[in-house]
């Protein structure tokens, strides 16, 4: 896989294969999911992407994930970290 390098601070969406089928699920496991996440993107190395999905408002990761590369199907950057940061909800 080539490695994708998104700018930090770009909201990213990834979508990986779990292989502990970690999900609210109480059955029983039956191999691995594919699960989709998405959040800021922190740091990419050759092993693992780290995403934030809570951040403080000073720019200080507050609550995330890492993901082993190993398991990234696919990344992709949903919103540049130089778009406007604002969204009006009517």
């Amino acid at each position: 896989m080539n490695l994708f390098r998104p700018s930090k601070n770009d909201i990213v969406q990834v979508i990986f294969d779990d292989p502990a089928e970690y999900d609210t699920n109480y059955e029983q496991p039956s191999g691995p999911v594919e699960c989709a996440v998405i959040g800021w993107f922190e740091e990419q190395t050759k092993d693992l992407i780290r995403i934030a999905w809570l951040k403080e408002t000073k720019e200080k990761p507050y609550c995330g994930m890492c993901i082993p590369m190993g398991c990234v199907k696919k990344i992709k950057t949903i919103l540049k970290s130089d778009s406007p940061k604002e969204f009006f909800i009517n």
